[in-house]
């Protein structure tokens, strides 16, 4: 199940509008980008994460038409990510140790990521996901649209190698409202639209949705956060590609 694990690579996307800090190969943007990339940041307390050397994300996802519940974990150190779903049809590990990238499943076994489904792992990994403006070439604002029926500014962000993922934050609170971005997978590529809610302050300091649906076609997914542990131990061997 590939989607299952992607959906929750999607979680840290609610961060990427964030720092500016970053000091070579900035992303093209305007002055009213990174005013309200600022302003996102802010609304989220990302100062008071951006600097996290690990973290380890646990949620409970559901597909209610498919009969299909389960677990996902994703595991971050550094420039190194491992994403691991386990449901009653399948589990499936996906991960990225810094150079290569790799995806194991009972159904196509190892594989190595190239291109797009590679570019997405990096992606996700922390350098990044506090500092989108290193990983994207452009970002670039589309206007307002109602998103999940909230009035929001429209980003889009653009990369070489990869679809463009446009992402929603709300115009009043400037609170991620979600994402629509084109998944790759061996199968070809799937629109996927994913929407945050129910909001919550974590310990840290941070707010994050605890709550996540995902779309694609007839397909609903359902992602409720069960934790996010901040700064913990992660060794470096789970990130390492499995044996064959």
């Amino acid at each position: 199940m590939k989607l299952l694990s992607t959906l929750f690579l999607l979680f840290c996307f609610v961060f990427t509008v964030h720092s500016q800090d970053s000091a070579s190969k900035i992303a093209i943007m305007k002055d009213d980008v990174k005013a309200i990339m600022k302003k996102a940041g802010e609304a989220i307390n990302v100062d008071s994460v951006k600097d996290a050397k690990t973290m380890v994300q646990k949620a409970k996802i559901s597909i209610p038409n498919m009969g299909i519940e389960g677990n996902i974990t994703i595991q971050l150190k550094d420039d190194k990510i491992r994403i691991e779903s386990q449901t009653a049809n399948m589990n499936e590990a996906n991960g990225f140790d810094g150079k290569k990238a790799w995806s194991q499943n009972l159904t196509m076994g190892l594989r190595m990521l190239e291109g797009a489904e590679k570019l997405n792992l990096i992606s996700e990994t922390l350098p990044y996901a506090f500092t989108p403006e290193k990983f994207y070439n452009k970002i670039e604002l589309e206007g307002k649209e109602k998103f999940n029926n909230v009035e929001c500014y429209k980003l889009k962000f653009t990369k070489e190698g990869m679809d463009p993922v446009y992402e929603y934050i709300d115009a009043k609170t400037y609170l991620s409202q979600g994402e629509v971005r084109v998944i790759p997978t061996p199968m070809g590529k799937i629109k996927a639209t994913t929407t945050y809610q129910e909001y919550k302050k974590h310990e840290k300091g941070f707010k994050y949705p605890a709550v996540m649906t995902q779309t694609m076609g007839p397909v609903k997914i359902s992602v409720n956060i069960n934790s996010i542990e901040v700064n913990v131990i992660v060794e470096d061997s789970i990130f390492n590609t499995p044996a064959q």
